[in-house]
């Protein structure tokens, strides 16, 4: 299979038209170029363009400021943060109003990962956001999910990423994207605010049943919410500084890395003890944990040609960015695909992210550096995905990492996740927590899906409406 080149010419009179003289290659990717001719065919065509500064009221980012962490304050939430199913972040304590956002602003992240949009909704907005997501404020006419929908499809997002500038960070300013040009149909703006709107409330109603697992991992299985402050450290307060403890000889185990050892650890042992649930392993409710065999990946450009390719990034994200579709008839791709109700675990980098195989899901293709787990069938799969994920689950997993530059678990070191310790209450119980996390995952995905019609629905009526020129 052939790469495709990126080599493109241009001519040099672009480079005067343009106002800003660039000579980044990115201000004149075809991509780009042939969004700004589909915009100039509907004009032409009598379409009404405008641009996105003068449908919003502000596009805008606070100034930078140096964050003061805290064990106890506010959620503030990186670029990256924001796009994970349950946003977690870090506490600060000296936040300031202009950092907080409103349900229905439209987020675009400015550096790094430019142009990735999301509409802030209810749990946002209840955290600090980095000054590396531009805010764009809706005015109360703005159509905010059409315009979501079309920052997102293959003809804002080349228009959203093509000023982008830095020699090593990537970043975009707000008057970047209030110079965009968009188009203004009202009937279509009225069919892809319908679905966005409904994608965006399942996403909601997604995030509150997950919370609600959680929360039920401590309220019905009577365990205490974890602590740092518990834990005692070797040498008082000056030892809780630096965070040194001992440890046995006769309890090293062959281990000599510290996480192996941490002291919340045995705290999170005796909590699990003293519950009145069984305590158990969880190798001992699954049939099998696996990872594929390294392959590599031959990527295709048609997705008629290929299968969803999901990678450790995705595990955490409320919706997965920049997939890619690996070919559907390279050599034991079989041994890739995912299949209905796996649980699956990050197992190298940022290792321990638990994911779910929802519905849609099933089928898709997964990256090696993703840890398949099959639950028997007499367990709950939700049950074990809230578990893992708690802090319980959490601490636990990190102590099993192992690796000097790369945190990783290996293919021949899966005992050690089947070494968990795990409460096993009564099935209703696992159900109850359980069927709360399948639903949620499930109408997170299906959020995506109608998102991803909406989009293509957008894109597919702009193009034949600037075709239509031509006939």
């Amino acid at each position: 299979m052939m790469m495709e080149s990126m080599f493109f010419e241009i001519e040099s009179r672009w480079i005067y038209d343009n106002q800003d003289l660039r000579l980044n290659a990115s201000s004149y990717h075809p991509e780009s170029a042939n969004a700004l001719l589909l915009i100039d065919k509907l004009n032409r065509k009598g379409v009404s363009i405008e641009t996105i500064g003068n449908i919003v009221k502000e596009i805008f980012y606070p100034p930078r400021f140096k964050r003061i962490y805290a064990k106890e304050g506010v959620t503030f939430l990186s670029s990256k943060d924001i796009f994970d199913f349950l946003p977690v972040g870090k506490k600060i304590k000296n936040a300031s109003p202009e950092y907080f956002i409103k349900p229905g602003w439209i987020l675009v992240t400015r550096s790094g990962s430019v142009g990735r949009v999301l509409i802030a909704n209810k749990l946002l907005s209840k955290a600090a956001i980095s000054e590396h997501v531009i805010r764009i404020v809706p005015t109360p006419q703005t159509p905010i999910q059409y315009l979501y929908a079309y920052l997102n499809s293959r003809i804002g997002q080349p228009l959203l990423i093509k000023d982008i500038f830095g020699g090593v960070v990537d970043e975009i300013e707000p008057n970047h994207i209030a110079n965009i040009p968009i188009p203004r149909i009202p009937d279509l703006e009225e069919e892809i605010n319908q679905k966005i709107l409904e994608a965006h409330k399942l996403r909601e109603e997604a995030q509150e049943l997950l919370l609600k697992a959680e929360e039920m991992i401590y309220s019905e299985l009577g365990l205490p919410k974890i602590d740092e402050e518990d834990v005692e450290y070797f040498g008082g307060e000056i030892g809780r500084l630096v965070k040194a403890f001992e440890v046995k000889a006769s309890e090293l185990d062959y281990r000599l890395d510290a996480s192996y050892h941490l002291p919340i650890l045995r705290k999170i042992k005796e909590y699990l003890s003293s519950s009145e649930y069984r305590l158990t392993k969880l190798g001992e409710v699954i049939d099998e944990i696996f990872i594929p065999t390294r392959f590599k990946r031959p990527y295709v450009k048609n997705p008629d040609d290929g299968v969803p390719f999901l990678q450790g990034a995705h595990i955490p994200m409320i919706k997965p960015m920049d997939v890619k579709y690996i070919w559907k008839g390279m050599k034991n791709i079989e041994n890739a695909l995912l299949r209905k109700h796996w649980v699956l675990m990050t197992r190298s980098g940022t290792v321990g992210r638990i994911g779910f195989v929802s519905d849609y899901l099933n089928g898709w293709a997964a990256s090696e550096h993703i840890l398949r787990i099959i639950v028997k069938n007499r367990g709950n799969p939700g049950y074990i995905v809230a578990f893992l994920s708690s802090l319980y689950g959490e601490y636990q997993i990190k102590g099993k990492v192992y690796g000097a530059v790369v945190d990783e678990i290996a293919e021949q070191d899966t005992s050690l996740i089947e070494d968990i310790d795990i409460l096993l209450p009564d099935k209703s119980i696992q159900d109850k927590i359980g069927s709360l996390v399948i639903k949620a995952y499930n109408k997170k995905d299906r959020a995506n899906q109608i998102e991803e019609e909406a989009i293509k629905e957008l894109e597919i009526y702009l193009i034949e409406t600037a075709e239509e020129e031509e006939k």
